[in-house]
This record gives C-alpha cells, structure tokens and sequence, in this order.
C-alpha cells in the first residue's frame, strides 16, 4: 500500500523497480520497446544476432542478404583469380577484367550448388576451394531459410495508439482516455488491456506504479477501434492533478495489450506509452467515420483514430 496525493492506493510492480532518476525517464518507447540496456557481462554478452535479424526491417535484411551475398562470392572469386584462370577449365577471356567476372559468375553458381558446368576447376586445389565455398553455402542458405521462417512466423504487433492521451469529459466526471485500432485486415480477438502509470512520488522521492481502472479491459473483436478509458474519479490516482503536475510528477502512462490472431491462433502483444508531455486536456475524440461500400462492407480510416476536437 502506497500513499500518493494524500491518498492510499494499491502499488503495483512491472518489473522496473521503485529508484528514482534525476532526469526524466521512458520505460517504454514509443515502438513499445523495453528502454533498458544491460550491462555488466561484457560486450560479446550483448551480441544477439539471431534476435538483431528478426527485429531488423524487411528492407534491410534484404539489403543485408544481398550485400552478403555479394561480398561472399567477391571473396571466393579473389580466390580463384589470384589461382590463376587456368586452374579453371571453360574460361576462355582474355582480358583479366572478363575472367574475373567469369570467376565471380562460377562463385555465384558454386555457392548456390547451381552448377551450370560452363566454368569448372581443374586443380586439386581449386577443387578443394570450391568444395568448401559449397558446403560453406548451404549453411548459409540453411541460416536465411530459418531466419525467414522465424520473421514470417513470429506474431507482429499490429496496432496502431493514437498519436495523444487524452483528459476529456467522460459521464460527470473527467477519463483518460486514448484509442487503438489494428492496421491489418486480419482479425484480433479476446483483446485484452492493463494500464499502468508510473510516477515520481515527490512525498518520499520514490518511483510508483499504480495499475489504472478501466471502464472496459477486455473486448472480443478490435473489428473497429476501441477507446480505453480510465474513469478519473476519487479514486484514481490521476485524481485532482493538473498537465503541469503530471509533467513534475514525471509520468509515464503504460499500455499492455494482449490478443489472438485469429489467422495463426497465436497470441500478440503489444506495448506502448505516453509521457506527460503527449496529454491534451479538454478535447475529445472525434468519432470514426463509417461509410458501407458497394460489396456491403463497413470501412474505416484507422487513420482517424488520432483525430479530437477541442469541447
């Protein structure tokens, strides 16, 4: 039980622990993101390169394979130029330009186990060389394959959080409210929500977490959006305190969503915050615009969920 704002309220842990900072802190990124950075185990301890290419964005693992892939076969061509060409049977260039690209097209076909037989090695040790530039490329198209997989297998967070959180009028009372929609046309099912806020408490200078009340913290299909909101009544934490405070106060808002694509039966989370600075106070959210097409569809601009009106 923790005292704040003259009031007791249930503290709740997340797993941030309760130290205090002198600047101001971010517990989640806007990306939903974890911001802590471990150290103490040297630096090979933050080397993680399976988990660096599942994260990475499509453009550049691309850009990356390719790269690779062109470095790789630049290499081994090196090789097999500095044998000599006629370590090679079906080079039949002159200039040392064209047999070296015709090494680096023997590369390509060597490491891909293509094998169009119009370049092959004669020596044994040109042989041997390009026997391991073979075994050398399964492995390392049997990496890319399993990276693949896990990019394309691993559910993706596909929501999309208002660019704002909101102080607006709720019933009698204030609410804190902020709107989610999912960006894809699969669907997300048993959606649920925890809403937590975190805060300097200036009475005994120690980091708090309260989890907040929801109005509703469970939807079964997010086919639409859904506002959260957080009733601001006498018992809540927010309770009384102005945007000024809440920027004093240094407060973070935490959003956990958890849900079930329905394509893959698998479940998804999602993480994200707001930092006092993206409050707005005394503006509401404009409703979604529904519109029915000519196939009897309802459509929506996910789009619109940033979208409020001062009251």
């Amino acid at each position: 039980m923790a005292i704040f704002n003259g009031k007791k309220y249930n503290e709740t842990e997340i797993g941030f622990g309760s130290k205090n900072y002198r600047d101001s802190v971010r517990f989640f990124n806007s990306d939903g993101s974890v911001n802590v950075w471990r150290t103490g185990l040297g630096k090979l301890n933050n080397i993680d390169i399976y988990h660096w290419l599942i994260k990475i964005s499509l453009k550049n693992f691309i850009f990356l394979v390719i790269t690779f892939y062109a470095i790789i076969n630049i290499f081994f061509a090196s090789i097999y130029f500095l044998l000599g060409a006629n370590q090679f049977g079906g080079i039949t260039s002159v200039s040392a330009l064209d047999q070296y690209l015709d090494l680096i097209y023997f590369s390509s076909q060597t490491i891909t186990t293509v094998g169009y037989g119009h370049v092959y090695p004669m020596g044994h040790i040109a042989s041997i060389i390009a026997s391991i530039q073979s075994l050398l490329g399964l492995l390392i198209f049997a990496i890319i394959t399993g990276v693949l997989f896990g990019r394309f297998s691993r559910p993706k967070d596909t929501l999309l959080y208002s660019n704002h959180i909101l102080i607006a009028p709720y019933r009698q009372i204030k609410g804190l409210m902020f709107r989610v929609a999912n960006k894809k046309q699969f669907e997300l099912i048993e959606n649920e929500a925890k809403v937590v806020m975190t805060t300097k408490n200036p009475e005994n200078n120690k980091r708090e977490f309260y989890t907040l009340n929801l109005e509703i913290d469970r939807v079964n299909f997010l086919a639409l959006s859904w506002t959260i909101v957080h009733p601001i009544d006498d018992k809540s934490p927010l309770f009384g305190l102005s945007i000024d405070e809440l920027n004093k106060r240094d407060v973070e808002i935490i959003i956990l969503i958890k849900g079930v694509n329905d394509t893959f039966s698998s479940s998804v989370y999602s993480r994200h915050s707001y930092k006092s600075s993206q409050f707005k106070e005394n503006v509401r959210f404009i409703p979604l615009k529904q519109d029915v097409d000519n196939r009897g569809k309802v459509v929506v601009s996910v789009n619109d969920i940033h979208l409020h009106e001062t009251v």
